[in-house]
């Protein structure tokens, strides 16, 4: 067993991420890459001892170069799985360019636009989190926007196989406020293809910050014929994050017979979520089922998540 080299015993900075009002993280770091504000969020990266590189938005854990392929992997690849052979993506969100990298792995795609408000963060991406974008920024077939996600749905003619909004979560006067709404769901569900599949950043989905995910899975059933909840395990988070897949066709049947026919470059890159983990992920989880069923409220444009400003701690 080769050895490795040891950990630093001591950062230069600290920096804390509130979980809950009673609840929060703290990152020792060794150097702190970038830290500004652009016109919509502020951006921290640092390099840490545990996580390598580590990307915050407005105090949030984003990503880390130690296991964002955990993150990345299951936001996208379940929804490609379900899809079969996607040729036309849209990504929301997505700064980092990781997510843009997870699509553009499949062979079928000939195109992938992706739609980020903050044009500054992707410069800052570029720069400084090659490791996530890995050159995807600059493939053929990726077309790259600093734009309003919100406004793109409403205004578009294109349509899609898959849709993934990678957003942050809805932090107060954040960008991504509305993109948890009925209304936003249902601009998504416009522009996709007969068939076609949706997966969503969906917030916390442990027992004690569930409240979020819960209404995010509702509001999207109410627009779509049927959506699913499952978990994320990157251990950057400190506790399971929640992702959503929806879409008017049966979702768990389609990543089901997609065993054994994904493409070989696709599985030969994949280091978390293969077809097998996927299909395992979308079986109903008992307490989160009983979470979303025990509410009939949505998110809607008139009342979005609102939260404690940079805690996240978010009101139903």
């Amino acid at each position: 067993m080769s050895q490795r080299e040891p950990l630093p015993t001591s950062a230069t900075t600290w920096v804390r991420e509130t979980i809950t009002p009673w609840d929060r993280y703290e990152h020792g770091a060794t150097a702190v890459v970038v830290e500004r504000s652009t016109d919509y969020q502020h951006v921290w990266i640092g390099d840490t001892p545990a996580f390598g590189r580590m990307l915050m938005l407005d105090g949030i854990v984003q990503s880390s170069a130690n296991d964002e392929f955990i993150y990345h992997e299951a936001l996208v690849q379940p929804a490609m799985f379900a899809a079969s052979t996607p040729r036309s993506v849209l990504v929301l969100g997505g700064g980092e360019g990781a997510t843009l990298r997870e699509v553009l792995r499949w062979p079928s795609v000939e195109r992938a636009l992706m739609i980020d408000i903050d044009g500054d963060l992707i410069a800052i991406a570029r720069e400084h989190l090659r490791a996530w974008h890995q050159g995807s920024f600059d493939d053929a077939r990726a077309e790259v926007r600093a734009a309003d996600a919100v406004e793109f749905l409403r205004t578009t003619d294109e349509r899609f196989d898959v849709i993934v909004s990678d957003m942050t979560d809805p932090v107060e006067d954040g960008p991504s406020t509305f993109c948890f709404t009925q209304e936003f769901f249902a601009s998504m569900r416009s522009v996709l293809r007969p068939g076609g599949v949706v997966a969503v950043q969906a917030g916390p989905w442990s027992p004690i910050e569930l409240d979020l995910h819960a209404r995010v899975v509702r509001t999207m059933r109410a627009v779509f014929a049927e959506a699913w909840s499952y978990p994320c395990n990157a251990p950057v988070y400190g506790r399971s994050l929640g992702f959503a897949v929806a879409s008017d066709r049966p979702i768990r049947a389609r990543v089901v017979a997609a065993i054994g026919d994904v493409p070989a470059e696709v599985l030969g890159a994949l280091r978390a979520v293969d077809p097998d983990v996927a299909a395992g992920l979308l079986a109903p989880v008992p307490f989160v089922e009983a979470a979303i069923a025990s509410d009939t409220k949505i998110y809607t444009d008139a009342r979005p998540p609102q939260t404690h400003g940079a805690a996240g701690w978010t009101h139903p």
